[in-house]
């Protein structure tokens, strides 16, 4: 199943949207492309362990990940969160929901805790010009994403909470 997530990739003062498509299929590869640095590449054992954590397992099939644009670099760890989300909704191991809405960011720790970010107000800016619903950060990154006026910010502590809005929407969820 083929599932898009949304990201940023921050280069100075300005932030350009990043495309995560993610499609599981039959196999047992992992590709990653779309110029991703070492940090990005790692991020599938963060993401393994972080989603062991909670429940779920890695899936035993064909992972193909493709960061668009492919000629802008993505640096640093920041890509876990809309990876892990994207993974677990093209496994159909949770609902899509209003994934395509929210522009995600966060890096995962082992345990599933969402460490912050660096350049979450360029994100943000980026993320409402292009009429994204709102953000998903991590919650230590959430007040510099509320400066921005006319779009939700969810500042998440772990992954757990970070799926529910991924794949219900804007329920009620922390701030």
């Amino acid at each position: 199943m083929l599932v898009r997530t949304f990201a940023s990739a921050v280069t100075g003062i300005d932030a350009v949207t990043v495309t995560v498509e993610v499609n599981v299929s039959r196999g047992i590869r992992f590709f990653l492309v779309g110029l991703p640095d070492v940090a990005v590449k790692e991020s599938q054992q963060r993401i393994e362990s972080s989603l062991r954590t909670l429940g779920f397992k890695w899936p035993g099939k064909q992972v193909v990940i493709n960061m668009a644009p492919a000629d802008i670099r993505k640096e640093g760890s920041s890509y876990d969160l809309p990876l892990a989300v994207g993974i677990l909704a093209a496994d159909e191991k949770i609902t899509c929901g209003e994934i395509e809405s929210y522009v995600m960011m966060g890096e995962l720790s082992l345990d599933g805790t969402l460490q912050p970010v660096k350049g979450v107000l360029p994100i943000a800016l980026r993320a409402r010009d292009e009429g994204f619903n709102g953000v998903v950060v991590p919650v230590k990154n959430a007040r510099e994403a509320a400066v921005v006026s006319g779009l939700d910010v969810y500042g998440m502590e772990n992954v757990k909470r970070a799926l529910e809005v991924a794949a219900a929407g804007h329920h009620n969820l922390l701030m």
